[in-house]
């Protein structure tokens, strides 16, 4: 089953793993509305079985700006990472607490190991995301419940953008998540090169991370500048700034993760319910 708001993504991905060789049904839910995912639960429950593994791809989020600071935009951001994720855990676990089995797949991001500039919204709810699912994983583990966190980078999911810093692409992504899933491992974080950097950064005082963080931001922003010298075709960003209308492209200290949501192709289990 896969369960999203946009029907034709969910139609495109039905016959995607039904040209794979798999089954799949689709149905449609806004995962941050309760009464919505608990409808869609049932439905699956009622007419497939119990369900034995919920994937719950359930994430998003935009650039974060100082002078265009809004709590409404980090409301918005922790109702759809972190409350959509919570919705989806309240309608399947019951169930699956009662059968003493079950398998809860969260997608987080590497972007909850710190909080990042140009980021902050996005990375404190994948941050409370992991935390959330870390204590759950505790408290299920004796129930027969497993929990699985996967914490991707940047996936490479549109050819047509400019490559990130350590770009996975989505098949590669997908391959090593599903890997991750069927062993049923706690955590999972890649690419492991930047995991291990950002791990890194965590152990170092704050005061020197901020300013590795802001040196190479501004060194980032310094080199995206230099070419523009002499073009005088200057438009007003949020924060006052002054770039052309053709932006720099993201990097991780100015915008890390933010287009992290991956979808796998196949559908390799059975009873098996991804909400996105």
């Amino acid at each position: 089953m896969v369960v999203a708001r946009r029907r034709e993504l969910l139609d495109a991905l039905v016959r995607e793993i039904e040209a794979a060789g798999g089954r799949a049904r689709a149905i449609t839910c806004d995962v941050t509305d309760r009464e919505q995912v608990s409808r869609a639960v049932a439905l699956v429950e009622s007419t497939e079985g119990p369900i034995e593994r919920l994937v719950a791809c359930v994430g998003g989020g935009k650039r974060s700006t100082i002078d265009g600071f809004k709590a409404a935009h980090v409301e918005r951001t922790l109702s759809l990472n972190v409350m959509g994720t919570a919705n989806c855990l309240e309608a399947v676990l019951p169930r699956m607490l009662h059968r003493r089995r079950g398998h809860i797949v969260a997608i987080s991001s590497l972007a909850a190991a710190r909080g990042l500039p140009g980021a902050a919204e996005y990375s404190a709810a994948k941050a409370a995301l992991s935390t959330l699912l870390e204590g759950l994983r505790v408290d299920l583990k004796p129930r027969g419940v497993d929990v699985t966190v996967l914490s991707p980078g940047f996936v490479r999911s549109d050819e047509s953008k400019k490559h990130r810093l350590m770009e996975v692409p989505l098949d590669v992504a997908a391959a090593r998540m599903v890997k991750a899933i069927e062993r049923r491992r706690r955590s999972y974080s890649f690419p492991r090169r930047l995991a291990f950097a950002l791990a890194v950064l965590r152990c170092l005082p704050p005061p020197l991370v901020d300013a590795i963080i802001s040196k190479a931001r501004a060194r980032k922003v310094h080199k995206t500048r230099a070419p523009q010298r002499g073009i005088n075709a200057p438009t007003a960003t949020a924060a006052g700034d002054r770039h052309l209308k053709a932006p720099p492209a993201p990097d991780p200290t100015t915008f890390p993760f933010t287009d992290d949501e991956v979808r796998t192709t196949t559908a390799p289990y059975r009873n098996e319910v991804r909400e996105g």
